[in-house]
């Protein structure tokens, strides 16, 4: 997929805003205790402007943000994630791997995160990555991020077979539903993608979506 139009489909489907990342109040006697807490601070108030920046779609703004909460403290998985989250938005896919990557190191598994370093994966042109980190992960993650992201990576299969089960959980929704009307139009199942996209549009512009 050409990388523009793969771009659009990700941050149209996928990209959504991070837990908000908060910081310790407790107050510390020691210089170093107090230089600490000083960190803290500073970083939360960095992801939490990160985190506006991500919502509003500033990548500049979100990148020099989420940077500077890294600096504060370069083991918090968290601030890793949103950095890569917020490279990802900048198109920045080589940095946003490696960010992504190290803040799963360093221990996050949240969905968001597995998701958006498939996506880099993907769009890097690591397809078999992207597939192996998805099935490894898939019981953490929601079936309508899983079945897209593994139609992006390449196994629109896989995709349409998740996605055709939770389309029938009676907490499923218009994401599930479009995102198994963008499995097939990537399988190329074309008349299949535009009835699925009917569910919850009018024809003309399922057609346009789907195309």
């Amino acid at each position: 997929m050409e990388r523009k139009a793969f771009w659009k489909l990700a941050a149209s489907s996928m990209i959504v805003a991070a837990t908000m990342v908060g910081c310790s109040g407790a107050a510390l006697q020691s210089h170093a205790g107090l230089a600490s807490s000083k960190a803290e601070k500073s970083g939360a108030a960095n992801v939490q402007a990160a985190e506006k920046a991500l919502a509003a779609r500033d990548a500049v703004r979100a990148v020099a943000s989420a940077e500077a909460a890294v600096a504060s403290d370069t083991e918090n998985a968290s601030y890793r994630a949103i950095l890569g989250r917020a490279y990802l938005l900048s198109g920045r896919f080589q940095s946003a791997e490696s960010a992504l990557a190290d803040a799963m190191t360093l221990g996050n598994r949240d969905p968001r995160t597995i998701v958006n370093l498939a996506l880099v994966k993907t769009a890097l042109g690591n397809n078999t990555q992207a597939h192996d980190l998805l099935a490894a992960q898939m019981d953490v993650l929601p079936a309508a991020d899983y079945g897209l992201a593994m139609a992006m990576a390449g196994d629109t299969n896989e995709a349409i077979r998740v996605l055709g089960q939770a389309i029938h959980d009676p907490a499923a929704g218009v994401r599930e539903r479009q995102n198994l009307a963008y499995s097939y139009a990537l399988a190329g199942r074309w008349n299949e993608a535009r009835q699925m996209a009917q569910m919850d549009m009018a024809p003309l512009a399922a057609a346009q979506r789907v195309m």
